[in-house]
């Protein structure tokens, strides 16, 4: 039975944040459930988020030479089962980091355009918004921001996207008695994501 391969893209400027939290709580829990692991850290690894003409979309040359670092990281990506994107929740989107990573790394010529997709079968994204379910939904992000992660897994020509929030990540609603149990449930929602990968 094949090994699942999860690679890890997470962002956050702490490395002590919520969101590393729950990034080491998914990793523990692919190695207790035999699955190998890899992590790119865009904040820690020095990633330059700026697309540069040197990695700029070529549409009339899709064997256009990028960047050696662009190359060095999607090459990461080979072999790779489940990319799951880790991230909190700013202005109902992710990070900048984030973005320029998608615009550099998964590039045309590389994750799409003739004869090119990305690698991984699947993609899951894990989102930290702040407040409330209610209000996220409420107020249409849930579907906006679902619409468009799975959006993108159809562009790149995943075969499955999948997309969880963690809610009430700032850990200040009314509702929230009990802080700490709090914030190992949602401890625990992280670690079932990963358990449901080799499902």
């Amino acid at each position: 039975m094949k090994t699942e391969s999860i690679y890890f893209i997470w962002a956050h400027p702490r490395a002590d944040s919520l969101t590393a939290h729950i990034v080491e709580e998914m990793q523990g829990q692919a190695a207790r459930d035999g699955m190998s692991t890899t992590t790119l850290d865009l904040y820690r690894s020095g990633f330059d988020p700026v697309l540069g003409t040197e990695d700029e979309p070529d549409w009339n040359d899709s064997t256009k030479r990028l960047s050696p670092e662009v190359h060095r990281l999607f090459g990461e990506l080979e072999g790779k089962d489940t990319l799951v994107v880790v991230f909190p929740v700013w202005w109902y989107s992710f990070p900048a980091i984030i973005k320029g990573y998608m615009d550099r790394v998964w590039n045309h010529g590389l994750a799409y355009g003739e004869g090119h997709r990305l690698p991984a079968r699947k993609i899951h994204w894990v989102g930290l918004v702040g407040g409330s379910e209610e209000r996220f939904a409420r107020r249409g992000w849930l579907a906006n921001m679902t619409d468009f992660f799975n959006g993108i897994g159809g562009y790149l020509g995943i075969e499955k996207t999948e997309v969880t929030f963690l809610y009430n990540t700032i850990g200040v609603e009314e509702d929230i008695v009990d802080r700490e149990r709090h914030f190992e449930n949602l401890f625990a929602e992280a670690r079932g994501v990963v358990s449901g990968l080799a499902a």
